[in-house]
């Protein structure tokens, strides 16, 4: 393998810049950072992560000791510990125990014959704190188990197994079981003894019950004793899915009777069979939660805490709906979007779990929708979705008022993220919809551009500034302008930018952040229009010099314009987070992995997305009640997220599988308090917020293009609104 030396010599650089190119150090110009890579590339030289460790004189791994990644919640963990570590630039080195005490303590030698940070292990041994602490008395130890003997640099991490097995008693005795069998992982180790516990104390005065613990290296020969005699069962209660799939194959070798039902333990997923009764712990998340206290350990000397306990998620249901409320037809009102084809997908579970018929009707737009709710037809109607920017206007016409609508509208709200306030709840006031698919803009780039070693020199060089995320809008366009090859030929996209323009909805919408990151407003503290003012005549003119930097198509809607920064061609867009899932579920993506994401430039994003409510007209409101509570059930609300919908509530958001399908979720519930809701006037007797922005996109539109000047636009919206809009 070829050395600094060789390289430098290639290059024609000195030993010290091939140095600091290769670790990432020092003040190297753009020129000599190519001519090292390029030397690097063309004598084969790979950069060795291990060594350079090792020169740097840092132990930037951690050792996870495992019974096996067969196992979903370990192999759910595993992934967590490999992703987030590796971000922090520390290495994770696996060891599967299989549950046996000699091969874990042959593992754990091993490992100690490596320079690591950090242990996080899941021990079988029964004295496990003095073996590991006698092998490695310096290092911070994490045990996957719910507690044990107190020490320093020792933390405890789980849920709580005694709870879980009462409440999988409590649910097997509502079920009505006389024959139950409970096979779990050794009840010598402390997690089992307290699930087992947690049934005993569920099970004192039921029928036969039949306890089986065993190693896990024993699952599938044990598996068979369950049905030696040819017993019966009518539940059989497991510790993890492997257990399940061993109690299911013995079954079908050994027995001639009908499989038993089954209670599983499993780790949180964003979709779970609803037919199968699964109890949820969130391992993704305990692994974060462990990856965030090691990391201010070993980065901040942060002590660890001594215990890491997160609460159980347990059973998802679904509320039982009234019988008379079957064979109910709800007719609903919305527009196309990923969140309608989320709830299509899904209202089959509606139909077969309450017997209500959702019968939709799928208008191709915005203005679509609005015209209809403006007409007589929307009487029609048992539930409306309607944009958010239109609740003031219309919200109290078209929706009943919750209030006199006998149901536990705060129970059902109080599923929602707190983030959103009332926003999409309250029109003037007046509580009468709920969230429906709540959304809000965010900035998302090309994360792979923004950390690359030589654009990042490269940008310094042109501007004396270093390359980092957009704070403001001038950042963006200067950013904008680097990354677009028209104006640096060296760019590695062809535009800085995507930028959709083509219709009502989505030039105010590039617009109005631009306009509230100056300070400025569409409507003064009396109500009335202000479009031709400094603030927006600035907003105006950046909002057109961003467009510049894209490719220069009409874009009728935000998906259209999400192609070209899918596609890779350009290197930052700003849009609806609703919209966003088809960055990577767009088949031609080539972005995946290497996307970024942050709040808007200016920290003023526009409010977007849809609420729901009961309509004036609705003949059934308790069936659209019904419904209502099936959208937000925890069962539900994942799936309708994950599927492309955006679900308002909790369980949505605090899914560990949703969070790492659309990782900008975290970034977008931090911004919802800061975004702005656009307004009704009560200024003018025939507000239109619609008519608003027919009238203000028109005129954006031929400012962006070049018809006119930026000023003579806003100038022109200013006369038109002042004509059609009157006063009182």
């Amino acid at each position: 393998m070829p050395t600094i030396k060789d390289i430098a010599r290639e290059a024609g650089v000195s030993h010290g810049t091939v140095s600091n190119v290769i670790n990432g150090r020092g003040n190297v110009s753009v020129e000599k950072m190519r001519l090292v890579w390029q030397a690097a590339e063309k004598l084969g030289y790979k950069v060795n992560a291990k060594a350079q460790s090792l020169r740097l004189g840092k132990d930037r791994a951690i050792a996870v000791l495992l019974p096996g990644i067969e196992y979903t919640h370990w192999a759910a963990m595993y992934e967590v510990f490999q992703s987030e570590f590796s971000q922090k630039g520390y290495s994770v080195q696996l060891y599967s125990t299989r549950s046996m005490e000699s091969r874990e303590l042959s593992m754990l030698a091993e490992a100690l014959n490596t320079r690591f940070s950090a242990i996080i292990t899941s021990t079988c041994l029964t004295d496990a704190l003095s073996h590991y602490r006698t092998e490695a008395p310096d290092l911070p130890l994490v045990f996957l188990q719910r507690e044990g003997p107190e020490q320093p640099d020792v933390m405890y991490a789980g849920f709580d197994p005694e709870r879980a097995g009462q409440e999988i008693a409590a649910y097997i005795h509502s079920q009505g079981a006389a024959r139950i069998g409970v096979f779990t992982e050794s009840a010598e180790l402390p997690d089992a003894s307290l699930f087992v516990r947690g049934i005993r104390s569920g099970f004192q005065d039921m029928g036969e019950v039949r306890f089986l613990d065993c190693r896990n290296y024993q699952i599938g020969l044990q598996a068979f004793g369950f049905f030696d005699g040819g017993q019966r069962y009518d539940y059989i209660v497991c510790s993890d899915r492997r257990r399940e799939d061993a109690i299911r194959a013995a079954s079908a070798y050994s027995s001639q009777l009908p499989l038993p039902r089954f209670v599983t333990l499993a780790t949180k997923a964003a979709v779970t069979d609803p037919e199968a009764s699964v109890y949820e712990l969130d391992y993704k998340r305990l692994a974060h939660k462990i990856v965030k206290h090691l990391l201010a350990r070993l980065e901040q000397g942060k002590p660890l805490p001594r215990n890491l306990r997160l609460e159980n998620d347990g059973f998802r249901t679904i509320p039982k709906v009234p019988a008379q409320l079957h064979s109910r037809t709800l007719r609903m009102l919305t527009m196309a979007s990923p969140s309608t084809t989320a709830l299509a997908r899904l209202a089959p579970h509606l139909e077969k779990t309450s017997g209500i018929h959702l019968d939709m009707t799928v208008l191709p737009s915005l203005r679509d929708v609005y015209s209809v709710i403006q007409s007589p037809a929307r009487s029609q109607y048992d539930l409306i979705r309607m944009d958010v920017a239109w609740l003031d206007e219309l919200g109290e016409t078209v929706y009943r008022p919750l209030s006199q609508i006998p149901f536990d509208w705060d129970a059902l709200l109080s599923r929602a993220i707190p983030e959103l306030g009332q926003h999409f709840a309250t029109a003037h006031g007046v509580r009468c919809c709920i969230p429906y698919d709540p959304s809000i803009q965010l900035l998302f780039y090309r994360r792979d551009l923004f950390s690359d070693p030589t654009y990042k020199r490269m940008y310094f060089e042109t501007f004396r500034e270093e390359l980092a995320v957009p704070k403001t809008f001038l950042d963006y366009n200067r950013i904008a302008s680097f990354f677009t090859k028209s104006c640096n030929a060296a760019s590695p996209t062809q535009y800085g930018s995507t930028v959709a323009i083509g219709n009502v909805v989505v030039s105010p919408s590039e617009f109005m952040p631009r306009l509230f990151a100056e300070n400025g407003r569409l409507l003064d503290r009396q109500g009335r229009i202000t479009l031709d003012t400094p603030e927006a005549l600035r907003a105006l003119e950046n909002y057109r010099e961003t467009y510049s930097y894209s490719d220069r198509t009409i874009y009728d809607f935000w998906k259209n314009a999400l192609e070209g920064f899918a596609d890779g061609t350009a290197a930052m867009t700003v849009v609806f987070i609703n919209y966003a899932s088809h960055i990577l579920n767009s088949q031609m993506s080539r972005i995946a992995g290497k996307l970024g994401f942050a709040p808007v430039p200016g920290g003023k994003p526009l409010l977007g997305g849809g609420v729901i409510g009961i309509t004036q007209s609705c003949t059934c409101p308790e069936a659209a009640c019904a419904f209502l509570e099936w959208l937000y059930a925890d069962l539900v609300a994942p799936v309708f997220t994950m599927l492309g919908g955006l679900s308002p509530c909790r369980s949505a958001y605090s899914n560990r599988d949703i969070n790492e399908q659309y990782p900008w979720l975290s970034t977008a519930r931090k911004s919802f308090p800061y975004a702005q809701r656009r307004r009704d006037s009560t200024y003018y007797s025939n507000f239109s917020e619609l008519k608003l922005e027919t009238i203000l996109a028109s005129h954006i539109q031929r400012a962006v293009l070049g018809v006119c000047s930026p000023e003579e636009a806003l100038k022109q919206a200013q006369e038109d609104c002042n004509r059609y809009f009157q006063p009182w």
